[in-house]
C-alpha cells in the first residue's frame, strides 16, 4: 500500500509544471484531458527582464539611426531611456526596423504587443529659437539675422544655422 501511495505521489508531482524563467504567462496551449509529451509546446511565458522594443522608422532616417543611439519613451510622469541595439536596413513600405532596449528602469505595466510612442534623439538637446521663414530668409539666405541687444537700443548682425 505504501508503494502504491508513493507511486501516486510521483504521478501527481509529474503533473506540476515549472517554468524555467520568472515571467508572466501570456498564452496557454492546453485543454482539459489533453496529453502533452515532454518537450512539446505547452505555454508562453514573457520574461520580466530585457524587455525589447521594436520600432518602425521612416526610411528618410536610415543613415542617421545607428546602434547606440538614444531614444526616450515619455509617460505622464517620467521619461524612460532606451538604446538602439540593432538596425535592420531592409526597407519595406518606406520603413525599416530597429530593436531597442530599456536602460535602467522599465516602465511598469508594459505588455507584449503594446504600441509605444518613442522619440529618437539624433543629437544632444540644445536650446534653440524657432523663427518663421519670412522676408529675412529671402534677403539673407538664412545665414544671419539682426538681434536686438538686451537694452533694446541697438541691433547687431548674428550668424545663424538653420536645421
Amino acid at each position: 500500500m505504501k508503494s502504491s501511495l508513493e507511486l501516486m505521489r510521483k504521478e501527481v508531482a509529474d503533473l506540476t509544471v515549472k517554468a524555467p524563467i520568472d515571467g508572466q504567462l501570456t498564452s496557454l496551449d492546453a485543454e482539459v484531458g489533453q496529453t502533452k509529451n515532454r518537450g512539446e509546446h505547452l505555454a508562453q511565458i514573457d520574461g520580466f527582464s530585457g524587455l525589447k522594443v521594436q520600432a518602425l522608422v521612416d526610411e528618410h532616417y536610415i543613415a542617421r539611426v545607428i546602434p547606440g543611439l538614444t531614444a526616450y519613451y515619455p509617460t505622464d510622469d517620467k521619461n524612460y531611456k532606451l538604446i538602439v541595439k540593432k538596425v535592420f536596413t531592409q526597407v519595406l513600405n518606406g520603413q525599416f526596423k530597429v530593436d531597442m532596449l530599456f536602460v535602467g528602469e522599465i516602465p511598469p505595466g508594459l505588455r507584449k504587443g503594446q504600441t509605444l510612442q518613442v522619440r529618437l534623439a539624433f543629437s544632444d538637446e540644445a536650446p534653440a529659437l524657432l523663427l518663421p521663414k519670412g522676408g529675412f530668409y529671402q534677403q539673407t539666405g538664412g545665414n544671419w539675422i539682426f538681434k536686438v541687444s538686451d537694452d533694446g537700443k541697438t541691433a547687431y548682425k548674428v550668424d545663424i544655422q538653420l536645421n
